[in-house]
């Protein structure tokens, strides 16, 4: 279970741990009614070890990339970003992307 209940407060950063010389992912299941289930994006949680890489991918749907914790580059189109923590982006759907840790990061990637 994704470890979020309703009315109760988390921490996305406690959810999660970087692990040596390993990329770790956790999807959250949001705790929603089953009609709401089907338009429901995906939200799944990564950590990376520093130097880790997550090789060139695209998807059918938009993504919104959102570090909580160290530095995570991201290749979009051929177009370098550097994110920190609180930093967002947005991969528009169909886009080649790929993703590398500066340092150990964590970040929560939502597919819409």
């Amino acid at each position: 279970m994704s470890g979020i209940t309703a009315g109760k407060v988390f921490f996305l950063t406690d959810m999660i741990s970087v692990k040596p010389h390993r990329i770790a992912s956790r999807v959250l299941a949001l705790p929603v009614s089953a009609a709401e289930t089907a338009a429901q994006p995906e939200w799944v949680l990564y950590a990376m070890d520093q130097e880790e890489t997550i090789s060139s991918e695209t998807s059918p749907k938009s993504k919104i990339i959102h570090v909580l914790e160290g530095e995570l580059h991201l290749l979009v189109a051929e177009e370098p970003y550097q994110l920190t923590a609180g930093a967002s982006v947005i991969v528009p759907a169909g886009t080649w992307h790929d993703y590398s840790a500066r340092s150990s990061c964590k970040f929560l990637q939502i597919s819409i």
